[in-house]
């Protein structure tokens, strides 16, 4: 065989297997399967009157879609009021308090009025995601997420990915930037993150989705 026929046959080859290769990654990414969140936002009430109205949840769960839906993430939402102690949570012990109005078989959202940062005590929280530590075994491993109304849109989204695993990105410029009261501003030794924006690196998308698949099974080996 000469070698410009070698050369021939293997444009030719090039040219018909492209096509096909670029349909095939097309295919995969077609028939991902999207994987469904079932939200639950539970709106505090306070002073007979709700902390957030269901327009504002609906834009903030809106938002949310924006970065999820993307990545095979759909959020499945609904909404409800309940009446706490305290609508404003200014300590562990009060945030822990909270536990009983989260439920274990759905990703739970508190709508609160406020809640102050633990760390930084002038310093209001937009959200943040939270753990059960308390000494009632019942609750033990118990998770969910504090909304404030101060929040913005994106929170919501940067809040729900942490209850699904992922951390801060130090580098920042991705959806979970570190927030205003991160430490990691503060320390003079290291290189102020990227500015925040609501997307998600590919390593982000896929390690949500490895977790959520992971907690959707254990959710239906628990759920009735």
């Amino acid at each position: 065989m000469t070698l410009r026929l070698a050369l021939l046959l293997v444009a030719v080859a090039v040219t018909c297997l492209g096509p096909a290769a670029a349909q095939g990654r097309r295919s995969k990414r077609a028939t991902r399967a999207t994987l469904e969140v079932p939200l639950l936002l539970r709106v505090a009430v306070c002073g007979a009157k709700p902390t957030r109205t269901k327009k504002w949840i609906d834009e903030h769960v809106a938002a949310a879609a924006r970065v999820l839906t993307p990545h095979g993430v759909k959020l499945v939402a609904r909404q409800e009021r309940f009446t706490p102690a305290r609508c404003e949570l200014l300590t562990r012990a009060h945030r822990h308090a909270m536990a009983i109005h989260a439920r274990a078989d759905q990703l739970t959202v508190l709508v609160m009025k406020r809640v102050r940062d633990v760390d930084v005590l002038d310093y209001n929280l937009m959200g943040v995601h939270w753990r059960y530590r308390g000494k009632d075994a019942k609750l033990a491993g118990r998770r969910w997420i504090f909304l404030t109304a101060r929040a913005r849109p994106p929170v919501l989204a940067h809040e729900l990915c942490h209850f699904l695993g992922l951390p801060h990105d130090p580098a920042g410029g991705n959806l979970m930037t570190p927030g205003p009261s991160a430490p990691i501003w503060k320390d003079a030794a290291r290189v102020n993150p990227g500015p925040f924006k609501p997307i998600l690196t590919r390593r982000q998308a896929r390690r949500l989705r490895r977790n959520l698949r992971r907690w959707l099974k254990a959710r239906a080996a628990t759920t009735p």
